[in-house]
């Protein structure tokens, strides 16, 4: 990817009639996600209390033990509960309610059966009104509480919209080079679960009710932060080469980022039949993802303290034995930066292989070690050979900057010649997208050593990102399990 193409994408963008312009002090009340959650919840305590009072006193007369605020405070948390157990709360459904209309008819009627259980239960027959009576006052006062919620909501959602609630932690952004407008930026919304927050356009943007990102810079920082958790990249027919090339080098750049990033694609147009502006066919394809979730990677770090834990203990014999060595002739561990989760350096800890300094006291510049180096000492020659050098990355697994199993951390910008490693593969930050590993595939399939021509560096990445795409639990185990036999053969290890 060329410099040119980085540099494009770093400049400032003109926000133009994209953003929500800020209003002058004293004409604008901010309304943060609290607030807003409170709003909605007294508008949907309000619709449940009125909807069956106002049935009472217009339709049918209420049963006795739903006359009474006690009795309509316990209707309206019974809603409330059921709401909250659907997920009615979440930022998605308050801010289209009649996307989730379905989902909030059903609580409501388990709201409603709820509340029928408990009538026929404490029913005190004497006092009450008949039977079929109080059923029709149920299908009134539903009816009403249904018509009082729904509006409650849709007053409720323009507010949050207007104010952008909602859109702040893990939103959606939308990127684009070209003018979207309105129309299609509301679909693209409702694909996006509602979450569109944000607008990075390459180009002059027309207005579309999205907070404008000023430049790239920016955008990874909001990525960073948390704020954005999606990136939507719009995808058109007619975009040139060098508009291409500039979404290339977008995506390459935030290859390592903690963001979901999506293609969205008009699929009328892509057959000739519409264009996007009409939007008749917009789709959206998963191009990256966190490919590990939350509940398997809280599984893969129990198994990476537990493993790290058992083999510090069990070869503390040898991890002792090997640092005396060491110690004789200079430094124990040898510490380096190297790339790690989402693009976030560490320190990295080995075992010292090389000499420390040459004859002359200065030190030598660390470059990859290749076959018959002079700097690497004669024990350092079996520690390679076994790669016993790496087991102090016991400590980085214990710490949570790496994992057992995972592609290999490499230095910023390591040299495989005359080329850096991020030269020779475009997405090459995809592999920081899991924690790296002890061990990991491409050292299982012997691609270690020196990576002096592309193509080696092509098949040690393929092999990470076939890692990446098949992981498992399982695939974990049987990788830690080849690494003995990979170690004792030490194919390509220098």
């Amino acid at each position: 990817m060329s410099q040119t193409a980085f540099n494009s994408i770093a400049k400032p963008v003109r926000n133009g009639a994209a953003a929500r312009q800020p209003q002058a002090p004293g004409r604008h009340i901010h309304i943060g996600m609290h607030a807003g959650l409170f709003l909605l919840l007294v508008t949907d305590i309000a619709a449940a209390c009125l909807g069956p009072q106002l049935g009472s006193r217009f339709l049918l007369s209420a049963p006795t033990m739903a006359r009474g605020l006690p009795s309509q405070l316990v209707y309206a948390a019974l809603t409330v509960i059921t709401l909250a157990g659907s997920g009615l709360y979440e930022p998605g459904p308050v801010r289209a309610p009649l996307d989730h209309a379905t989902s909030i008819m059903r609580a409501l009627v388990a709201a409603e059966t709820l509340s029928l259980l408990r009538i026929a239960v404490l029913r005190p027959s004497p006092t009450a009104p008949p039977l079929g009576t109080s059923f029709g006052w149920a299908i009134a006062a539903f009816t009403l509480t249904a018509t009082l919620l729904f509006a409650g909501r849709i007053a409720v959602a323009r507010i949050w919209q207007r104010h952008g609630i909602g859109v702040a932690q893990g939103a959606a952004a939308l990127v684009t080079t070209a003018p979207c407008d309105r129309a299609v930026c509301d679909q693209l919304d409702r694909l996006a679960d509602h979450r569109l927050g944000y607008i990075f356009c390459l180009g002059l943007a027309t207005s579309s009710g999205l907070r404008a990102i000023a430049d790239v810079a920016t955008l990874e920082g909001l990525i960073r932060s948390d704020q954005i958790g999606d990136l939507i990249v719009v995808i058109r027919r007619g975009d040139s080469v060098q508009t291409r090339g500039r979404l290339d080098a977008l995506l390459a750049r935030l290859a390592d980022q903690p963001v979901r990033i999506r293609l969205a694609f008009d699929a009328a147009a892509e057959i000739g039949a519409g264009d996007l502006a009409a939007g008749l066919g917009l789709r959206l394809v998963t191009a990256l993802d966190r490919p590990i979730r939350p509940l398997a990677a809280s599984a893969k770090r129990g198994m990476d303290i537990i493993g790290a834990a058992l083999l510090s203990v069990l070869l503390s014999p040898l991890l002792a034995a090997i640092a005396i060595s060491l110690c004789l002739s200079g430094p124990v561990l040898f510490r380096q930066r190297r790339i790690g989760l989402d693009g976030v350096p560490f320190t990295v800890f080995k075992f010292r292989t090389m000499h420390p300094q040459d004859a002359t006291g200065r030190n030598i510049p660390v470059v990859q070690a290749r076959a018959g180096d002079r700097r690497i000492t004669r024990l350092g020659r079996v520690l390679r050979r076994l790669s016993l050098d790496e087991l102090p990355q016991l400590v980085n697994v214990l710490r949570g900057d790496m994992s057992l199993v995972g592609p290999r951390p490499h230095a910023p910008h390591t040299s495989g010649g005359d080329f850096t490693f991020e030269q020779a593969i475009a997405f090459y930050g995809v592999r920081h997208r899991v924690k790296p590993g002890l061990t990991g595939l491409a050292q299982v399939r012997g691609l270690r050593g020196p990576a002096e021509r592309r193509d080696l560096v092509t098949a040690r990445v393929a092999a990470d990102l076939d890692y990446i795409e098949r992981w498992s639990v399982w695939l974990d185990i049987a990788i830690l399990l080849r690494t003995v036999p990979a170690v004792l053969i030490g194919r390509n290890a220098v």
